[in-house]
This record gives C-alpha cells, sequence and structure tokens, in this order.
C-alpha cells in the first residue's frame, strides 16, 4: 500500500459530549429508523421543510367569489347612460346653435326690412315734398294761399299717413296748412333747406319733411313741409316682429321633436348594439365561472357581431381553457410521479442500513447517504457474514433521479441475494462483485452503469479482501502512525457487460486503522469558486477527526464538505463509509 503524508486542515465542529454530532448546518437531514425484513431502514428528511416542493393533491377549484354580490350598473346601462347622455348633449348643443342661427338671420331680415321700409317711407316723402313744392311755386307767387290750403287739405284725405301739410313764405309766414283752425300768417324761423327730421305729432312718431319753395321772391326762399306718420310702418314692423317669434316658436318646437326623435332612436340602436356586445361577455362570464368551479370542458361560443375584440377574447378563452387542462394533467402526472418518487425513497431507504454505527468484534462501521435530488444513485451495505468475517459495499449509478434511485435499489437487493447464494466460506470481494455485475449488466441492459467497491474484513486476523469497479479507492488512515495510505484495485465499471472481469487484492489492517469509502459526489463537490473539494482536503479532514468515533468522523466529514462548498447546491449524491478497527492491546 502507498503511503503519505498530509498536513491536517482545520477541524470542523467537534461533537457533542453524548457522542453524537455537532448540530448540522443547513440541507443536513435528519434520520429515523425502522425494522424491515431484517434492515434497518433510514428515513432522511430535510430540516428545512419549505424547502421541498412536492404535490400532494390535484389543483382545486376552491370556493368560488360570490358573483351576486357585485354592485354596480351592467355593461350594457353603463353604455346606454354614457351614449344616450352624450346625444343629448350634442342634439341640444346643436338645437341651441340652430335657434341662435335663426333668431339672428330673423332678427337680420327684420332690421333690413325695416331699413327698407323707411328708406321707402323717406324717398316717398321727399319725393312728395318736392312735387308739391314745385307745384306750389306758381301759387305762392300769386298769393293764392286759398288754393294752397285746399291742395294741402287734398293731399291729407288722399293719403291718410300725410298727417299735416304746411307752406311758409320766404318771410317764413304760414300761408297755408291742412289743418283747418291753424292760425295764417304765424311766423317761425324755418330755413329754406331740404331735410328730414324725426318728431312726434300729436304724441305720434313722424317724420317731419321739408322742401324750399322756389317762387322768385326777392328775398328768399319759401319752404313746404310735410308730416309722414310712422303708425302703418310701426304696425308693419310690430306685424314682422310677431311673425319672426312665431317662425323662432315653430322652428325651436320643430328642432326640439326632431332632437327628441333622433335621441329616442339612438338611444333604441345604442341599447340593441350594447346589448349584442354585452350579451356574449355575459356568456362568456359564465364559461369562466364554470372553469372556475372546475368544469374543464367549458367552451365559448364565437360572439359573431360583437366586434373583433370580444371574439378576440372568447379565442383567448378557449386557449387558455385548454392550456388550464394540459397544465392540470401535468400537475397530476407531476403529483403522481413525485407519489411515485417517494415510494420508491422509501424503499431505497428501507434497504439502506441504519444512522448509527455497526459493531462486529473490533470492527465498527458507519455510513450515510445524502441524496442531491429526491432519489439518489448512491448506495452502501455491511453485513456479518460470520462470527469473523464482514462484508462492506459502496456504489454509485450514473445519472440522478427515479431510474438510478432503482438502479441503485435493485443492485442493494441484488448484493443481498447474492450473499445467500453460496456458503460464507466461499464469498470473497471478486465473487460478490462478480456477481453484482452480473445482475447489474441484466437490470441496465448496458443503459446504466456503476462503480463500486467492495471488501470483506476478517475481524480476528485484520485481513482485507476488496475489488472495485471504476470507485474511488478508500482512504486508510492509522491513528497509531498517522500515516494516510489508500486501498488501491481497478476494474471496468458495473453493468457495462456481463463478461467484465474483477480481481479482488488482499492488506493486513493494523490496530488504529480508520477506512473510509467515499463515492466521487464528495471529492467533486466545489466552492463558490468552482474549487473541487478533492482527496487531499478529505485526507486532512480525516486526520484532524480521527480521534472521534466512526459515526462522528462519517458526519465530521459531511460537515466539512458543507463548509467547504459554503451554499453552493448539489449536483451529485454524497456517500460515506468509516470503518473503524481497533482490536484489544494483547
Amino acid at each position: 500500500m502507498s503511503k503519505s503524508n498530509l498536513s491536517p486542515r482545520p477541524a470542523p465542529p467537534e461533537p457533542e459530549a453524548d457522542g453524537s454530532s455537532a448540530p448540522l448546518g443547513a440541507g443536513e437531514f435528519t434520520a429515523t429508523h425502522t425494522k424491515v425484513a431484517g434492515y434497518t431502514a433510514t428515513s432522511l428528511s430535510p430540516l428545512h421543510p419549505e424547502a421541498t416542493g412536492t404535490i400532494v393533491a390535484p389543483l382545486e377549484a376552491g370556493e368560488l367569489p360570490d358573483v351576486a354580490a357585485v354592485r354596480g350598473l351592467r355593461l350594457d346601462q353603463i353604455l346606454l347612460l354614457t351614449t344616450g347622455t352624450l346625444l343629448v348633449l350634442v342634439v341640444g348643443l346643436l338645437a341651441f346653435v340652430a335657434t341662435m342661427s335663426s333668431k339672428a338671420q330673423f332678427e337680420d331680415t327684420s332690421e333690413r326690412f325695416k331699413l327698407r321700409i323707411q328708406d321707402q317711407a323717406r324717398e316717398l316723402g321727399q319725393t312728395l315734398s318736392h312735387t308739391l313744392a314745385l307745384t306750389s311755386a306758381t301759387s305762392l307767387r300769386d298769393n293764392n294761399y286759398a288754393f294752397l290750403g285746399e291742395v294741402a287739405r287734398s293731399i291729407i284725405s288722399d293719403n291718410p299717413n300725410i298727417l299735416r301739410v304746411q307752406m311758409y313764405d320766404a318771410e317764413g309766414l304760414l300761408v297755408a296748412d291742412s289743418k283747418e283752425d291753424a292760425k295764417l300768417g304765424e311766423s317761425t324761423e324755418r330755413k329754406p333747406e331740404r331735410r328730414w327730421v324725426s318728431a312726434l305729432y300729436g304724441g305720434k312718431p313722424i317724420i317731419e319733411y321739408q322742401e324750399p319753395i322756389d317762387y322768385g321772391a326777392q328775398i328768399g326762399k319759401g319752404v313746404v313741409v310735410i308730416s309722414y306718420s310712422l303708425d302703418a310702418l310701426q304696425t308693419m314692423l310690430h306685424e314682422l316682429e310677431g311673425t319672426r317669434t312665431e317662425a323662432l316658436r315653430r322652428n325651436t318646437l320643430t328642432m326640439a321633436g326632431l332632437g327628441v326623435g333622433f335621441v329616442l332612436l339612438s338611444a333604441i340602436l345604442v341599447a340593441i348594439q350594447s346589448r349584442r356586445i354585452t350579451r356574449p361577455l355575459g356568456v362568456l362570464t359564465g364559461k369562466v365561472m364554470q372553469l372556475a368551479a372546475g368544469d374543464l370542458d367549458a367552451r365559448a361560443e364565437p360572439a359573431r357581431g360583437a366586434g373583433r375584440e370580444v371574439l378576440t377574447l372568447g379565442v383567448v378563452f378557449n386557449h387558455m381553457a385548454e392550456r388550464i387542462r394540459v397544465l392540470l394533467d401535468d400537475v397530476r402526472a407531476k403529483a403522481q410521479l413525485e407519489r411515485d418518487v417517494s415510494l420508491a425513497r422509501t424503499v431505497q431507504e428501507t434497504l439502506l442500513p441504519a444512522r448509527e454505527g455497526f459493531q462486529v468484534g473490533p470492527l465498527r462501521i458507519a455510513g450515510l447517504v445524502v441524496t442531491a435530488d429526491a432519489c439518489g444513485g448512491d448506495w452502501w451495505t455491511r453485513s456479518a457474514l460470520d462470527e469473523r468475517r464482514v462484508v462492506v459495499g459502496i456504489g454509485d449509478v450514473t445519472g440522478h433521479g427515479l431510474a438510478t434511485a432503482l438502479v441503485a435499489t435493485s443492485a442493494t437487493s441484488g448484493f443481498a441475494a447474492a450473499m445467500t447464494m453460496r456458503q460464507p466460506e466461499e464469498l470473497t470481494a471478486q465473487v460478490l462483485i462478480s456477481s453484482l455485475n452480473h445482475t447489474l449488466a441484466h437490470i441496465g441492459r448496458g443503459e446504466h452503469q456503476m462503480s463500486s467497491a467492495l471488501a470483506v474484513l476478517d475481524v480476528q486476523t485484520g485481513v482485507i479482501d476488496y475489488a472495485s469497479g471504476g470507485h474511488p479507492s478508500p482512504i486508510v488512515y492509522n491513528r497509531g502512525t498517522r500515516q494516510v495510505a489508500s486501498l488501491p484495485a481497478r476494474g471496468a465499471l458495473l453493468g457495462a457487460s456481463v463478461n467484465s472481469q474483477y480481481t479482488s487484492r488482499q492488506a493486513q489492517l493494523r490496530p488504529g486503522d480508520i477506512i473510509v469509502w467515499y463515492t466521487d459526489g464528495l471529492t467533486e463537490s466545489r466552492d463558490a469558486a468552482d474549487k473541487q473539494y478533492g482527496t487531499q482536503r478529505l485526507a486532512a479532514a480525516i486526520q484532524a477527526h480521527s480521534h472521534l468515533s466512526a459515526e462522528a468522523l462519517r458526519d465530521a466529514i459531511l460537515a466539512d464538505a458543507r463548509a467547504f462548498s459554503a451554499g453552493q447546491p448539489a449536483h451529485d449524491d454524497i456517500t460515506v463509509v468509516v470503518a473503524e478497527f481497533a482490536p484489544a492491546s494483547p
């Protein structure tokens, strides 16, 4: 056996005074033990239950919300209310604008008509006054005032709108007047010029037209004054105002009627359209409630005419319902798979040895499997062949998951069966590993392979017969000499071929020897810098804790590996088996 001296590494926490290991770090496992079919089952469970994600039951609908308690207007009512309000505002605004526009138009037309009547009246008065001035010039020159009076009165009688006609000579004396009781010869100061003014006559509004009379007098010109009544014009304006008011009233009523009719028609159309849109939404809501109640067959029919968005919503709902069905089937399948994995883990743990140490004479053995997944591909076993010989086995099936766990379980069962098929004295490490390879080759059919190391130890003589199939060599440490060595052996991975050949080797154990078997999950665990734990650190941990019992040393090695990984996730199963050979001194 080769030997090497390794410097010790810092020791993990010392065991408690009662012999149990120190409190375990995050990710450690607790163990319970039961007797099953002659084996002690070690049931491992995480200290932090929240780290597990097992689904124990399919997805359930749960209690549905009380939809009837939801208060508020329906969507069709909201559409009708908002659209109706908008229509009333728009139609009212349009009616107001139309009414004001019509009123302004009528007022403009009335004003233009009033001005046109006034212009016509003024033109008529001016024309009449001018004509009378021309025709009166001769009579005024001849001092024929009686004739002028007759003319004035005839004008009054022929035209009821002319209230009074007056004529003045060049000296400003009244010489003719249509008024019977007028005092002729009265003087007035009127300038002989053409003009018109608004005035009152008898309390009534008039237009007073004035026209000069050129009758050849040396001192100047005479004046004819005509008082034109505005009663007819006022009557016409009042009639026009009444017509305008009546037209505005009729126009307003017409606009109001049209507006109300338009609003009613629009409300009917909006109600129909809103119902057309919201009815598919109501149906879709019912389908959603059915789906929430657990009816996975609920599907929405295409909502034709309700709009592209509603149609799209129905398509998306159907797709979502189908996805929920698929996901629920996946959840159920996963739950079933996890139940199967849990069952496989239970079976696997049943076949693994207990966590407590196993004592046969001066040899004490303790081991533990820490899986990276729910089920692991690592296994180990120990059993007494007779009163003086003990067999120890360890293995690591390639891969992870349920399949490797089943292979590992089959290997453990096959190993136990192989020990019963021959007499104990015929069992050697070579025979056992060859039988295990043959079993695994038939079980795995070349798809699953396994590394394994087996040893048969004679507790009286200290002779160890060992063999290996692609497995790391165990480390041997002597407490007395503080020397580190290994038990190297060669062999192909088990399960690759039924024709694989294996040989065994023998070595002599010394008092105080400690043998540590392990799987590569221990030495290949990595820290935050991606550095491997390695065999040197493992040997240093063994040196540092060699004074401990087999169980405590096993736990110390695992604790040191966890401290090295510093919270990094485990990527492979870890198995550590410690055998302590301590015969009594002669």
